[in-house]
């Protein structure tokens, strides 16, 4: 069985703050784009005990703290199965990258043991599995844009009437989201007004939208590492109409109506050294 895990862009992201149950009150419009991991799950023979999870990135360590791992936990505790499974990630999307990869990587486990083994769980046993992994992972199973508050689980689904290439630029070194949002915490934020940009985006207004976008975490996530800096300023010479950083970062993103220069910055950043992939977000 096959499972498509996409990584997602942060439109804009707000921070507003530490909640009482140790995550953080964000607000933030989440797009998914058309880059993407593959996973390739299987029932293991009946004698095996235990799950495998493997990756062609041998940069990303897999053990059982992997979420991928942790979610076939879950799900086997949340149901009742006994099968062991395989599980090939095939990795595409960045990793420390401020896209996803491990959360969608999560969600398409998730959806992945639904179909294998018939199941027809309710809105409220997806929602409760998936805030056991982590914010991300209930808007990432659902792969629609929205609008996402709280800590992740309160998501309003959005219905753009286009979609948009985006360029998705790296530096060589990630970020870590947990000293991100470590960092965050030791400073007051820039908020912006996130309807706002929600209605910009909807309006495709491209140009009013580019001035008004924001995330603040790029503040603590520059502080930490400045090549985001570099990254932003090399992205931002080619003019686009929106650039923005994703996530906790390190990737910055540029959305255009101009595929041929998109085109030519992916080439020009990934012979600077960068990690580079144009992709295009969902309608």
């Amino acid at each position: 069985m096959i499972e498509k895990a996409n990584a997602k862009i942060n439109l804009s992201l707000n921070c507003l703050g530490l909640r009482d149950d140790g995550y953080h009150e964000l607000e933030s419009i989440v797009l998914p784009v058309d880059l993407h991991d593959t996973l390739e799950i299987s029932i293991l023979s009946k004698s095996t005990p235990d799950d495998f999870v493997i990756c062609d990135d041998f940069s990303l360590k897999i053990s059982k703290y992997n979420l991928v791992h942790k979610m076939i936990e879950i799900c086997r505790e949340k149901w009742g199965f006994k099968e062991h499974l395989n599980v090939e990630i095939h990795k595409n999307i960045f990793l420390q990258a401020g896209l996803g990869g491990g959360s969608a990587d999560a969600a398409a486990a998730l959806r992945g043991i639904i179909r294998l083994f018939k199941l027809n769980p309710s809105e409220e046993e997806i929602k409760e599995i998936c805030n056991k992994i982590g914010s991300d992972v209930l808007v990432q199973f659902y792969n629609k844009p929205a609008l996402v508050k709280g800590r992740g689980d309160d998501i309003t689904f959005i219905t753009p009437q286009k979609s948009y290439y985006c360029l998705l630029v790296k530096p060589i070194y990630g970020s870590s989201t947990a000293q991100v949002f470590e960092e965050a915490d030791k400073h007051d934020l820039i908020h912006g007004d996130i309807n706002k940009i929600l209605e910009l985006f909807l309006k495709n207004d491209l140009v009013e939208l580019g001035k008004n976008i924001f995330n603040s975490l790029y503040k603590p996530a520059s502080i930490l590492q400045d090549a985001i800096i570099k990254t932003y300023e090399d992205v931002s010479s080619y003019g686009f109409e929106v650039i923005g950083m994703s996530g906790s970062g390190s990737t910055i993103f540029a959305l255009s109506s101009n595929l041929k220069l998109l085109k030519i910055a992916e080439k020009e950043l990934y012979f600077k050294g960068y990690m580079s992939e144009l992709t295009k977000t969902f309608k």
